[in-house]
């Protein structure tokens, strides 16, 4: 097995600048329905030979968190229409799983159903009931799926849980990929095969960098903000680039990496290279993550 992060959100001019400094780099990209943009057509299409894997989420997070006015935008018939123009594009697609709740699986895979029918292929199930109290959703999917996914889920932050689930699938011979989680810390010991990264877009929208310090093992993850861009709500894992005490280690990095100066941080294109700086980040993660499934065994458990 080899995992393959995601990266989400994505933005093409990001994508466009950062294959020109790595055109061999392995980026993976998922768009969603629910935020379909100009942009997407060029990522699907114009420039879908620089994505090593791109796939399509339905937008159901969307749906059921947005504002009425953007909700109204999303619904099964759209996405449907949506999935038959473009679905050559995409390795594979995630249902419309429109009801979150652990008694939604009817509803959830009666719009399965109307996608299957209609011709759209490479599906993949959301699995909203963990534990199985109203249906084994994750019993049943087996069955029939190669891919299951974990969506949102009240036990979603519990570890025993969503580890037995992993396990589950792996166990069958299935395929899983964990929704919205990209932590180091959460994915390095899971044989999961997919995963999405949902942090490259807060750290796009709240303006801060990535860093992999490997001289911190115990805690490698660093996350660096600026003083041009203030936090409305203090984020204690958050601290100042300039106060960072590898910060020498940082600009190394960057300079040698990415031949981003500190001065390029700041300023007219800042953003962009805050950016470039974060989409490394999350494709060297990928890598990271891979190193340790290896050390776990998971590829000879599950190859």
């Amino acid at each position: 097995m080899k995992i393959n992060t995601y990266l989400s959100s994505f933005d093409l001019d990001v994508l466009k600048e950062y294959k020109k400094a790595f055109p061999n780099s392995e980026l993976n990209v998922l768009i969603s329905y629910g935020t379909v943009t100009s942009d997407y057509y060029d990522m699907m299409v114009t420039y879908r030979d620089k994505i090593s894997s791109l796939i399509l989420d339905s937008g159901a997070f969307t749906y059921n968190f947005a504002s009425s006015s953007v909700r109204e935008k999303i619904d099964l018939d759209g996405f449907k229409n949506y999935c038959l123009e473009f679905q050559s594009q995409f390795d594979f697609i995630f249902n419309f799983d429109s009801n979150f709740t652990e008694t939604g699986y009817i509803e959830n895979c009666r719009n399965q159903k109307i996608l299957e029918d209609a011709g759209i292929r490479n599906l993949v199930p959301v699995v909203h009931d963990y534990t199985g109290k109203y249906t084994d959703e994750v019993g049943k999917f087996i069955k029939n799926y190669d891919i299951i996914s974990l969506g949102s889920s009240p036990f979603k932050g519990d570890k025993d849980v969503v580890n037995g689930i992993v396990y589950r699938i792996k166990d069958a011979g299935k395929k899983i990929h964990l929704l919205g989680v990209s932590s180091y810390g959460r994915i390095k010991d899971l044989p999961i095969d997919y995963n999405d990264s949902s942090n490259w877009a807060q750290a796009q929208k709240f303006g801060y960098i990535y860093y992999w310090n490997s001289k911190t093992p115990n805690n490698p993850e660093v996350m660096l903000r600026f003083n041009d861009h203030e936090q409305k709500n203090e984020n204690n894992q958050l601290i100042y680039f300039e106060d960072y005490e590898y910060r020498d280690d940082v600009e190394d990095y960057l300079k040698n990496s990415l031949n981003i100066r500190y001065i390029d941080l700041y300023g007219h294109y800042s953003t962009l290279n805050r950016q470039i700086i974060n989409t490394h980040y999350f494709v060297k993660l990928q890598d990271h993550v891979r190193e340790a499934h290896q050390k776990n065994g998971f590829n000879e458990k599950y190859p």
